[in-house]
């Protein structure tokens, strides 16, 4: 899981020369410390009265969740610094109530979020028991990062209360009240991802996401948070998975297509779940930076008004049909005139990227089968059309790109930091191995990850994923035909314990020098073993 170069060397060293002693120096010399993060574990408010889980509940993994932190410990010889890298804890979603601000743009106060932290907190105690004695061990550091989900750790009161709920002595707990985790020595930097460009769950002001209001500071509502967290909360009961499908949104438009949206819900669903889309299905090129990006006639594309969004919706996308039939009535045509230019050319460039790959029949890992038909892509300026000009992934670079330099800024000696590890959207990044070795050993993109800077290697940008049973289309597809059911069937009757027992993080050693990150699953071998791997095996 995570490799120990300098001790497997000293080790091959002593079984050469028929030694297995070393020296003084050798033994005093503490060892690299190595980085294991994950995010989006969800643990909410566990069983109901009855024994029953909650129907909100997605964490009911505490026995491998224990198991896991017991192999990393051993694995990082008890010196490891794990990061709950966001959304460790469900405090939006409850069966309690919902937290009512005065508009939908304002959330819990300190007080709502602080019992919702409680009941959390109870409900998996057997987790937090397992997470203080990782702690407990050598020179083990646990550090809770702040998510979408779990902001209110930034309440002062509750960033205290989850270090108290450990009761670990010393400082081997803490909670990243900059709403990041960097490690000393510069080279990692991880953070949820909601705070990545125009995210819809975005807070501003962050890592201070309050908004002054009676009787007290309260958290901002994102946009994206009154949009899908409404529809998440009203639909779980009815289809338990909603919020396990990879990507981030994707359940939704399972459970709208069968259970119908109200029209005026359309245009902003419609701007949430495009952009909520995800780069890591692709598989990158191998050019020298000689293929450039293409210019899209934006004129055009904002011509084509409604049609354009519609279009922009590949048709086997359960979705589409719904936003079809209601575009006319819903002034969908107002969410074009609303995107910026550069969110157009986003668009563009994702639609692009899309229909290359299905045109190749690349096996996908995410949202799109490789047999739905290809979307098109926007018109092109004429100077810009050829496949000299095929590169798609420009507004991918330049999000993570801006990004970086802004935390660049705020970093000693305004550094980019050489990893870059975020969650969020539940789809942990895929390896770049198999096309490293199609460009017969030219090394141009990072092995895992990818990095936004052309042709370098680093800095990497990487998903863990989530530390959760989840599922792809392409997954839920492939158990509708093990089922002999429609997908639609399978969304609607699939529970957590169905999901593949696969559980996504990243890990990052330190070899001399450079920091290597890698995607890992802590998965249930065939056998019924676990172990960590470099897939699920699915």
């Amino acid at each position: 899981m995570i490799a120990r170069l300098g001790l497997f060397l000293l080790l091959a060293a002593a079984l050469l020369t028929g030694r297995t002693t070393v020296s003084a120096s050798q033994r005093q010399t503490p060892p690299a410390r190595s980085v294991v993060v994950v995010s989006d574990l969800h643990m909410g408010e566990g069983r109901e009265p009855s024994g029953e889980w909650n129907a909100y509940e997605d964490f009911r993994w505490a026995d491998e969740f224990a198991a896991f932190l017991n192999a990393s410990d051993r694995e990082g010889q008890s010196a490891v610094d794990l990061i709950l890298n966001g959304d460790t804890f469900e405090l939006l979603q409850s069966t309690h109530g919902d937290c009512t601000g005065p508009t939908d743009s304002v959330g819990c106060s300190e007080a709502e979020a602080s019992q919702r932290l409680e009941r959390v907190l109870a409900a998996h105690a057997t987790e937090l028991k397992a997470l203080a004695q990782f702690a407990r061990q050598g020179a083990n550091r646990v550090v809770f990062v702040a998510g979408d989900h779990d902001a209110a750790l930034l309440f002062a009161r509750l960033g205290r209360r989850v270090v108290s709920a450990l009761a670990v002595p010393g400082n081997r707990v803490e909670v990243a009240q900059k709403g990041y985790w960097l490690s000393p020595d510069g080279l990692v930097y991880a953070e949820h991802g909601h705070q990545i460009g125009n995210d819809a769950h975005r807070f501003e002001g962050w890592p201070a996401p309050f908004v002054a209001a009676a009787g007290g500071q309260r958290l901002q509502r994102p946009w994206g948070e009154a949009v899908a967290q409404r529809i998440h909360n009203q639909y779980e009961p009815r289809f338990p998975i909603i919020d396990s499908m990879a990507v981030l949104g994707t359940g939704i438009k399972y459970a709208l297509s069968e259970a119908g949206a109200e029209l005026k819900a359309i245009p902003s669903l419609v701007r949430y779940l495009l952009f909520a889309s995800s780069w890591q299905q692709f598989r990158m090129e191998l050019d020298d930076g000689d293929v450039r990006a293409p210019t899209w006639d934006i004129a055009q594309v904002r011509a084509q008004g409604a049609s354009f969004l519609i279009s922009s919706i590949p048709d086997d996308d359960p979705f589409k049909p719904t936003v079809a039939q209601a575009a006319a009535a819903t002034g969908l045509a107002s969410v074009l005139e609303r995107l910026t230019d550069s969110e157009v050319v986003a668009l563009c460039d994702y639609r692009a990227a899309v229909r290359r790959a299905r045109r190749r029949f690349e096996p996908l890992v995410t949202q799109f089968a490789p047999r739905g038909p290809a979307v098109s892509e926007c018109p092109r300026t004429p100077e810009s059309r050829g496949a000299l000009f095929d590169y798609f992934w420009r507004s991918r670079d330049e999000r993570f790109l801006g990004h970086l330099d802004k935390i660049a800024a705020g970093l000693p000696g305004q550094k980019r930091p050489a990893v870059f590890v975020y969650g969020h959207t539940h789809l942990p990044d895929r390896s770049q191995s198999t096309a490293n070795m199609i460009s017969g050993g030219l090394l141009k993109i990072p092995m895992e990850g990818f990095s936004p800077v052309r042709g370098a290697l680093t800095p990497v940008v990487i998903n863990d994923g989530a530390w959760q049973r989840t599922l792809t289309p392409v997954q839920l597809a492939r158990m509708a035909s093990e089922r002999g059911v429609s997908d639609q069937q399978a969304f609607a009757t699939l529970r957590h314990e169905d999901l593949p027992p696969c559980y996504s993080f990243v890990t990052v050693g330190i070899v001399n020098g450079e920091a290597m990150p890698a995607v890992r699953y802590w998965r249930r071998s065939p056998q019924g073993e676990w172990g960590a791997a470099a897939g699920c095996g699915r």
